[in-house]
C-alpha cells in the first residue's frame, strides 16, 4: 500500500460496498481478477436494505443483515480499505480518501449511494440514510423509549421506506406506550404502487394504531413540533425521517456529469456520460430510464456491472442494463406478516413473509458462505 501523500495504483478501483458492487466481486473474483480490485469502503459491514425493516422490528440481528466486506473481499483476493473518498479526479483518474492517501486508477466504479435530503432548514430528527449507521442512531431511539422521553414519535415519508420503518417501528415498541404516526405530503402512502397495495397500507396501518397525516408538507421542526406548510402542528418527541435520497456533496466538485439532482448521468451500459473510464451503479446513478432509489434496481445492476468492467478490461463491446418496467415490491407488516404488490395486484399474509425471508436470506447467503462461492 502506497505511504500518504503517495498514490498507489490499481486497475479497478470501487467505491462504495454497495449491492451492486458486492456482486462485482464476487464475479469477478471468480475469473480471477481479484488481485487487479481495491474496494473502499467507510465501514467493514455493509447493510442490506431489504432486511433494515426486520432488523427494526426484532426479526433479524446485526450479522443477519449485514455482509462483511473485508471476509467478501479476502475470499476473492480483492484488496479492502475503510476509509471514505473526499474527492475524485477523473482527469488524473485519481481519488482522494479521509485518510489524506490517494488511488489512481484504470478503471473506477462507484457505488456509494446517497444521504437524506431534509426540507430546507431543517436539521433535526434521525434520518434511516445512510443505513449502514443507522442502527447507531436506532440505540438513541431505543434509549429515549428506555427513559420515558419517547412517547410520540413520527415517521416523515410515505413512500415504501417510510411505511415500512414505520410498521416495524410499531412493532419494535409494541406494548411500551410510543404513538407511531406516518407524515408525508402526498394524499395517500405507497402512491408509487397499485391502488390496492394503498388500501393494504391504510387498512394495516389503522389495525396497527399508526397514525396518518396525509398532506402534511412539513416545512419546520420546532420546540418539538412538527409544522405543516398549510399552518399544521404536530407535537413529536422524535422524527425518523424517510423521504427522498441526496447526493454525496463532493461529487458536484468531481468533473463527473451530473443531473440536476447532483447524481452521476450514466448511459444504459452503467458509464459515465462524460468520463469511459468510470462506472456508476445504485442510488448514485442517474439511469436513462429513471428508476426509484431502490435497492432492487442496484441488485440487478450487479451482474451487468461486472461482465461491462470485465468486458472493458478485454477490449469487448458492453452489455445494456434494462431495468425492469414492473418489479415486484414486498412490504413488511407486524406480526410476521407482509404484503407483495405487482402488476396492479396485491396480496398479503404471514406466507408472503416467509417468501420475502427466504429471497433475503438467499441473497445474503451469497457474499456471506462460502459454499456460495460456486453459486
Amino acid at each position: 500500500m502506497a505511504e500518504i501523500g503517495e498514490a498507489a495504483n490499481d486497475d479497478i478501483l470501487l467505491l462504495g460496498g454497495g449491492h451492486a458492487h458486492v456482486e462485482v466481486i464476487r464475479r469477478l473474483g471468480q475469473l480471477g481478477l481479484g488481485a487487479r480490485i481495491t474496494l473502499v469502503s467507510p465501514g467493514r459491514h455493509a447493510p442490506y436494505s431489504g432486511m433494515l425493516p426486520g432488523y427494526i422490528a426484532g426479526a433479524y440481528s446485526f450479522d443477519d443483515f449485514h455482509i462483511d466486506l473485508a471476509a467478501l473481499c479476502a475470499r476473492f483476493g480483492v484488496t479492502f480499505r475503510e476509509t471514505s473518498a473526499n474527492h475524485i479526479d477523473p482527469s488524473r483518474r485519481l481519488v482522494r480518501f479521509a485518510d489524506q492517501s490517494d488511488i489512481t486508477y484504470r478503471l473506477l466504479s462507484i457505488d456509494i449511494g446517497s444521504t437524506p435530503s431534509l426540507p430546507n432548514g431543517i436539521t433535526g430528527g434521525i434520518a434511516v440514510k445512510p443505513i449502514a449507521s443507522f442502527t447507531d442512531r436506532l440505540a438513541r431511539l431505543d434509549r429515549l423509549v428506555a427513559d420515558g422521553q419517547l412517547l410520540r414519535l413520527a415517521v416523515v415519508g410515505q413512500g415504501l421506506a417510510g411505511v415500512e420503518v414505520a410498521f416495524a417501528l410499531r412493532q419494535r415498541f409494541a406494548g411500551r406506550g410510543v404513538e407511531i404516526a406516518l407524515v408525508g405530503r402526498a394524499g395517500e402512502p405507497v402512491r408509487e404502487r397499485s391502488a390496492l397495495a394503498c388500501r393494504l397500507v391504510l387498512r394495516e396501518m389503522r389495525a396497527a394504531g399508526i397514525a396518518h397525516h396525509s398532506g402534511f408538507d412539513v416545512v419546520e421542526l420546532r420546540d418539538g413540533e412538527l409544522v405543516s406548510r398549510d399552518g399544521r402542528r404536530l407535537a413529536v418527541d422524535e422524527v425518523v425521517w424517510t423521504t427522498s435520497s441526496g447526493p454525496q456533496g463532493f461529487l458536484r466538485q468531481s468533473g463527473l456529469l451530473l443531473d440536476a439532482g447532483g447524481f452521476i448521468r450514466v448511459d444504459e451500459s452503467l458509464r459515465s456520460l462524460s468520463h469511459p473510464d468510470v462506472f456508476a451503479a445504485g442510488d448514485v446513478a442517474s439511469l436513462p430510464d429513471p428508476r426509484p432509489k431502490a435497492g432492487v434496481f442496484a441488485v440487478r445492476q450487479g451482474p451487468v456491472l461486472a461482465e461491462n468492467i470485465h468486458r472493458t478490461l478485454i477490449g469487448k463491446a458492453l452489455v445494456d442494463y434494462r431495468p425492469q418496467r414492473s418489479w415486484l415490491v414486498l412490504i413488511s407488516l407486524p406480526k410476521g406478516r407482509a404484503i407483495a404488490d405487482k402488476w396492479g395486484m396485491a396480496v398479503s399474509g404471514r406466507w408472503v413473509a416467509r417468501w420475502k425471508d427466504r429471497i433475503d436470506r438467499r441473497f445474503m447467503q451469497r457474499y456471506s458462505s462460502e459454499k456460495a462461492d460456486e453459486a
